[in-house]
C-alpha cells in the first residue's frame, strides 16, 4: 500500500476506528516509517496533554448574564429586521404612491414601469441599510467626544 493512503489511516487507527486489518497495516506501517510514527506519537502526547487539562468552570452567576445576554441579542436582532422591513414597506408605498400615475399610465412601456419600480426597491433597501448603519456606527464611534 502506499504511504499517503496509510497516513491518512493514523488518526483512525489512533481513535481506534478502523477494522483489524487495516489496524495490523498501519501498526506494521507505523514501526517502519519515522515519519508517521513521530505523527502517532504527537497525537498520543496532545490526547495525554487533553485528559489532564479541567476547564474552570464560571460562577453560576456569568451563566445567568450570559443568558440573559443571549435572549437580549436575540430579541434585538428580531426587532432590527421587523423595523428594517416595516421601513421598507412604508418607504416602498410611499414612493409607490408618488408615482402611481405613472405606473398606471397605459401608453407607458412595460419593462420602463419595472425599471422604475426595481429602482425603488433598490433606493428603499439602501436608505434603510444606511441610517440602521449610521446608527450603529455612531453608538460605536470611539471618537465622538474629542474636539477636532
Amino acid at each position: 500500500m502506499r504511504h499517503n493512503e496509510i497516513k491518512k489511516w493514523v488518526s483512525l487507527y489512533h481513535e481506534g476506528e478502523l477494522d483489524e486489518e487495516k489496524k495490523r497495516i498501519v501498526e506494521q506501517h507505523i514501526e517502519e516509517c519515522p515519519e508517521c510514527r513521530k505523527e502517532f506519537e504527537e497525537m498520543k502526547k496532545l490526547e495525554e496533554v487533553m485528559n489532564k487539562m479541567e476547564l474552570k468552570q464560571p460562577p453560576k452567576e456569568a451563566w445567568e448574564k450570559y443568558e440573559g445576554s443571549v435572549y437580549n441579542r436575540l430579541e434585538r436582532k428580531v426587532g432590527w429586521i421587523f423595523l428594517s422591513i416595516g421601513a421598507m414597506i412604508l418607504l416602498f408605498f410611499g414612493g409607490y404612491k408618488l408615482i402611481e400615475g405613472l405606473i398606471k399610465d397605459p401608453g407607458c412601456p412595460v419593462l420602463l414601469k419595472i425599471g422604475i419600480l426595481a429602482a425603488l426597491v433598490g433606493v428603499v433597501i439602501l436608505i434603510v441599510s444606511l441610517a440602521r448603519e449610521q446608527l450603529f456606527s455612531y453608538k460605536k464611534e470611539r471618537y465622538k467626544e474629542i474636539e477636532k
